[in-house]
């Protein structure tokens, strides 16, 4: 922080610093700090990107998805190949439930980089909520095959599938998230006895 600080010191139009200084009031809980840095860098250099993408990711962090979009859609106008700010501005639609939205980002993402296991996953639960559930599954099938050790893609359509009763596929999901650090759906199926009979 002192370096950045000297930095914009030096020169109070400096938005490498400002970002820089930013970034490591972020790392240190100082979010308010955080964001006024990340601010005054957009301020001095609007076309620059890592700043709004940084702020927007701290909004996300902090639940204010309203604001977290707004980043995230000066981001894609200033580069509309940018795969990662569809992808969470994606995310920042879902939780203000608007799946529609939140499904047409995520798409834009994969488009952009057909490798993006996270825009599946995350376009996977936009279908589950809007009741598609085949198509939910589609996509969380190809996060799973993108990207083999992506655990919440195997919680989710884990989830997914106990809620259709398909508790075998349930259950083998929940193993395999289990092995990879996410133990809830398999506590939740034991607990209820789910992967028993089935």
């Amino acid at each position: 922080v002192q370096h950045f600080t000297q930095a914009i010191k030096s020169d109070p139009n400096n938005a490498i610093a400002y970002n820089n200084r930013g970034y490591c009031y972020d790392e240190l809980g100082d979010y308010s700090k955080a964001i006024s840095d990340y601010t005054q860098a957009i301020k001095f250099n609007p076309k620059n990107t890592l700043a709004y993408i940084n702020r927007g990711a701290l909004y996300l962090n902090l639940g204010d998805h309203s604001k977290a979009k707004v980043d995230y859609t000066q981001v894609i106008k200033i580069d509309p190949n940018d795969a990662d700010a569809y992808a969470n501005r994606g995310i920042s639609y879902y939780a203000l439930g608007d799946y529609l939205r939140a499904i047409s980002d995520s798409t834009q993402a994969i488009n952009i980089n057909p490798n993006y296991a996270k825009a599946y996953n995350n376009r996977g639960i936009s279908y589950k909520n809007l009741g598609d559930y085949s198509k939910a599954i589609s996509d969380y099938t190809q996060a799973i095959k993108l990207d083999p050790k992506f655990a919440m893609a195997y919680y989710n359509r884990g989830v997914l599938y106990a809620e259709l009763k398909d508790y075998k596929n349930a259950m083998q999901d929940a193993k395999k998230a289990c092995e990879l650090g996410d133990c809830d759906l398999l506590q939740e199926l034991d607990k209820n006895d789910w992967g028993a009979g089935d």
